[in-house]
């Protein structure tokens, strides 16, 4: 079974994406028994973006720049954390991300969740030139 995963990147980082047809591998974000567990009356698209604004926080710590976040179909694995970050470092083939999510202006942790731009898979050389 497949679950819906979310992994921060740095926009410098899509060129490589390109290049070499997989993500860099890192932890990703998901919505997990725990982030359930903060309400469990939450429709699952609301947990879905928590898990997905997760993974934008955890790209400020990949350095500067306009942080992404990579939405995949990745084979479920549990989550231990107290959080939606998932415990193994994910390898994700290019075929299996579905979308990008950019932000729109450089920003801080904590900020830009509802400035994230959509892009489909298909947009991926696009958004990796350099004056993107």
């Amino acid at each position: 079974m497949s679950v819906r995963a979310y992994l921060p990147l740095l926009l410098p980082e899509l060129a490589g994406v390109v290049m070499q047809g997989r993500l860099p591998q890192r932890h990703g974000y998901a919505v997990t028994a725990a982030l359930r567990s903060w309400d469990a009356s939450a429709e699952e698209e609301d947990l879905e973006f928590e898990a997905m604004c997760q993974a934008l926080d955890a790209a400020r710590e990949l350095g500067d720049g306009r942080r992404v976040v990579a939405s995949a179909d990745v084979i479920e694995t549990a989550g231990t954390s107290p959080d939606a970050r998932l415990d193994v470092v994910l390898d994700v083939a290019l075929g299996d991300v579905v979308s990008f999510h950019v932000e729109e202006e450089e920003g801080a942790v904590g900020a830009g969740y509802d400035d994230l731009l959509w892009y489909d898979v298909t947009e991926l050389s696009q958004l990796a030139r350099p004056t993107a």
